[in-house]
């Protein structure tokens, strides 16, 4: 059975019931659609769109691996440039300073947690009258 999102457009089954990621999934194929040359993979795409089928299946296909396979490559070209000649497409530094910052957080996140604890108990104790 088709579930529908807000605006009653048929939600995208890879969405899990999610309405954002349905909507963000309905974009992106629309893009894919609209840039799309070859008419048959546009069909596939709009009976998607439309409910007929699901996205699983429609990606399950011939035709939507040869539709897809010009953006891929695109996307792979994109990489490759990106990390030609030993770039990186983000560097140890930037991913150590990440991790430090997760730490922080994570840490920042601990003592608010344990304030919010400790501020409960007092509401618990001054509604019990103590």
């Amino acid at each position: 059975m088709t579930e529908f999102d807000d605006v009653g457009r048929p939600m995208m089954d890879i969405a899990r019931g999610d309405v954002e990621a349905s909507h963000r999934v309905r974009r992106n194929l629309e893009l894919l659609q609209e840039n799309a040359r070859d008419p048959e993979f546009r069909r596939l795409i709009q009976e998607v769109l439309d409910g007929r089928r699901s996205l699983r299946e429609a990606a399950g296909t011939p035709l939507f691996g040869s539709g897809m396979a010009p953006h891929l490559d695109a996307f792979a070209e994109k990489w490759d440039e990106a990390t030609a000649e030993g770039q990186e497409v983000t560097s140890e530094e930037s991913v150590a300073e990440f991790r430090r910052l997760q730490d922080r957080v994570r840490s920042a996140m601990a003592e608010i947690e344990d304030k919010v604890r400790e501020l409960q108990r007092y509401q618990d104790d001054l509604e019990a009258g103590g």
